[in-house]
């Protein structure tokens, strides 16, 4: 893995400390990242009219610029810009080469004493600007003053969040009534769901969850158009129930500090806690809230809900994080 590389003056140390690579494939303005030259790993050297900068380059994305830090009035600026990308590879890389992470990134402050006053700096894939060549894409083009992020000088990528209106609240209400007997009957099955749970270390994990499932999808289109649907249809809604059980179930799990789930590595010497070491048991109304996301993914409510800007930098409770788009 390359080296750690997330400001400017660590990419002079870096482009100091490596030699020119005496190949045509490199430049003579480039330099690896690694003690051993690997060629998808670079560190580039060049300037615009903004200034000097370095580029930390992976394969073919430019992931970060530095520029040369400036004063002004007496305080330093430094401008960093990012873009995300995608591939396993390139969260890996930005997580270790830069110290940044793909999506939400939390700007600490020593003087921070409330969660919610901390400020969300995300990186996404999706540019909304190029720099200097035209050709180079970024979705944060971040300014530190005194290495604090100033959100007035900086910007980044749009990004919004998914409002319903009267009709689409008209429309839940509707699909919610329609599978009000079935989600009935789950909710009867709960001490069944809660025998068979099967916890999962994955599930627990931020953002951990089981995605999009097709089976449920269809299971959730016929019971959705057809008044009498087909019994196996029925028998994969609540398969998806105890999905979405064994997740609740998970998550709890994971947010308490006794609780041992199988899985985590730290967990391997501990005895594997189960259902029944929940401190907190899984109650009908959240399991509901649960069934009901579910039906509304997969029935399309979601879809229909229009698209509401969320401000620039928001403060960590003003981020809605399971509905951002870019």
């Amino acid at each position: 893995m390359a080296y750690v590389c997330k400001n400017y003056d660590e990419a002079v140390g870096t482009f100091a400390m490596r030699g020119a690579v005496r190949s045509k494939a490199w430049q003579p303005n480039e330099r690896p990242l690694d003690p051993k030259p690997r060629s998808e790993h670079r560190l580039i050297e060049g300037s615009n009219e903004y200034g000097k900068y370095f580029d930390v380059k992976l394969y073919q994305t430019v992931m970060a610029r530095f520029y040369e830090p400036k004063v002004v009035d007496g305080k330093r600026v430094e401008r960093r810009l990012y873009m995300g990308h995608n591939s396993q590879t390139s969260q890996q890389f930005m997580r270790h080469t830069l110290r940044v992470d793909l999506g939400v990134n939390v700007d600490w402050r020593d003087h921070i004493t409330h969660a919610d006053e901390l400020i969300i700096m995300p990186i996404y894939t999706k540019a909304f600007m190029v720099d200097g060549d035209r050709d180079t894409p970024f979705s944060l083009d971040a300014v530190f003053v005194d290495g604090l992020l100033d959100p007035t000088q900086s910007e980044h990528t749009k990004h919004y969040r998914l409002v319903a209106d009267k009709d689409v609240r008209a429309f839940k209400q509707r699909v919610a009534a329609h599978f009000e007997p079935y989600i009935m009957l789950a909710q009867m099955r709960l001490p069944e769901f809660k025998a068979e749970c099967k916890l999962d270390y994955k599930y627990g994990q931020a953002f951990g969850g089981e995605g999009y499932n097709r089976e449920y999808y269809m299971a959730i289109q016929e019971m959705w158009n057809d008044p009498e649907p087909q019994q196996r249809f029925i028998d994969t809604f609540f398969d998806m129930c105890q999905s979405a059980f064994n997740i609740i179930a998970s998550k709890r799990g994971s947010d308490q500090a006794d609780f041992h789930i199988q899985g985590n590595w730290y967990s391997r010497s501990q005895t594997t806690s189960s259902i029944d070491d929940l401190k907190k048991p899984i109650e009908m109304n959240e399991f509901r809230r649960a069934i009901l996301d579910r039906i509304h993914k997969y029935v399309g409510s979601n879809s229909l809900k229009k698209p509401e800007e969320v401000k620039q930098f928001p403060r960590n409770s003003e981020y809605p994080r399971s509905n951002i788009h870019t």
